[in-house]
């Protein structure tokens, strides 16, 4: 398969992993199948921990073993959470086996995904595009998250919940027979299998790397400490937009207007690489916004707080980018895992911050408060630049 083919069906897997219809409406399921909201929390946070628990576990499996397997396996994970979900009727085990196997899934495609694509331009010599093809990916993935949560909206409006919880599963069916297509770029010669690292050997390689590579851990400390703000504060939009008044039927359609946005600004972001100084710019930006978000009275303010948003997106695809550039040993897919576990524990710590600041001062005046701690970020981006540190290529 020619690497355009190959790139197409990669991002078409990446869409069809998160057209899942039952985004648009699972956290009120719980709650209208009996759930307290103390409950709903509790698997959140279990499905956050579960998270951190498998990511690096599972980029080493993908290091020792063939990535597109790995690809295969995690749609066919993730589908057994709607099987639990559909089956639960308010069990709440259920329901947190169910997030468990969505953990799975999620941690067998996460560093696997990313480090499957590298190799693949490392061997056509086309590393150089990598930040273009990153781009893509998210917009691939925004564009199936809205895709489904437009679509999973009007199908629990005129059938019923339950059936947006039965209609996510197909997507993902599809979803592991295209990684079948999905070749891993290592899998040439049998000597070559057995001289991959071993399974622990992959953690040591990975943990080696950050040790050794002080621009390596700068540009994981900016993207899992700096940029994962804006990702957080996405759960508690819903919450932002009762207290501006913005209509619930507008709730689905801005959620979907937004991820279009996200899907552009990401397939656009590989033109700003040439810019280093956006890395402290965008994310003050964006701060400033929240910032402005808080004075909220209108449900005009939306706009602003998604202004937000979409500032920081080429900060994010572009950083992911000078990751995956920085990296130079073989366990590409457990050093990759490991981002993202920090990204997950620092995820936790900013939720559970945020939410405590919510209660203490209210919902708009915590989003003002979080995009003041931009400040202090672009400061630290700004200064390490000086010393020759580059965050974004």
């Amino acid at each position: 398969m020619n690497l355009r083919r190959f790139l197409g069906c990669y991002y078409a897997y990446l869409f069809l992993f998160d057209f899942i219809l039952c985004y648009a409406i699972y956290t009120a399921l719980f709650e209208l199948r009996g759930l307290s909201f103390t409950q709903i929390g509790a698997l959140l946070a279990f499905w956050s921990l579960s998270a951190i628990v498998l990511e690096l576990p599972s980029g080493a499996l993908s290091d020792r073993f063939d990535r597109r397997w790995l690809l295969v396996a995690a749609p066919l994970a993730k589908l057994f959470t709607f099987v639990c979900w559909g089956l639960a009727d308010g069990n709440v085990w259920l329901y947190g086996l169910g997030f468990l196997c969505w953990s799975v899934g999620q941690a067998l495609m996460s560093g696997t995904g990313e480090a499957l694509v590298y190799e693949r331009l490392e061997a056509e010599g086309q590393t150089a595009d990598y930040d273009k093809v990153n781009g893509r990916a998210t917009a691939a993935e925004s564009l199936g998250i809205a895709a489904g949560t437009l679509l999973g909206g009007f199908v629990a409006a005129a059938n019923g919940m339950e059936l947006t919880v039965w209609l996510s599963i197909p997507p993902l069916l599809l979803c592991a027979l295209l990684a079948l297509t999905l070749r891993d770029s290592r899998q040439a010669p049998e000597a070559e299998a057995e001289a991959r690292p071993g399974y622990m050997e992959n953690f040591r390689i990975a943990f080696r790397e950050f040790r050794t590579l002080p621009e390596l851990r700068f540009v994981t400390l900016y993207i899992a400490v700096g940029l994962i703000l804006f990702e957080v504060l996405e759960e508690f939009d819903q919450l932002y937009y009762l207290a501006v008044g913005l209509p619930i039927w507008l709730f689905g359609v801005v959620g979907a207007a937004i991820l279009g946005a996200v899907a552009l600004a990401s397939t656009l972001a590989h033109r700003l690489a040439r810019h280093p100084a956006l890395a402290w710019a965008l994310p003050l930006a964006g701060g400033l916004l929240l910032l402005a978000a808080s004075f909220g009275t209108h449900p005009a303010y939306v706009l602003v707080l998604e202004l937000a948003y979409l500032l920081v997106v080429p900060a994010t695809v572009l950083s992911e980018a000078r990751f995956q550039r920085l990296i130079e040993g073989r366990s590409r897919a457990t050093t990759t895992s490991a981002l993202a576990m920090a990204q997950n524990v620092t995820g936790i710590l900013i939720t559970f911050g945020f939410g405590l600041l919510a209660e203490y001062v209210g919902i708009l005046p915590a989003y003002g408060w979080a995009g003041l701690l931009m400040l202090p970020v672009a400061a630290w981006v700004w200064q390490a630049q000086r010393s020759g540190v580059r965050a974004l290529d």
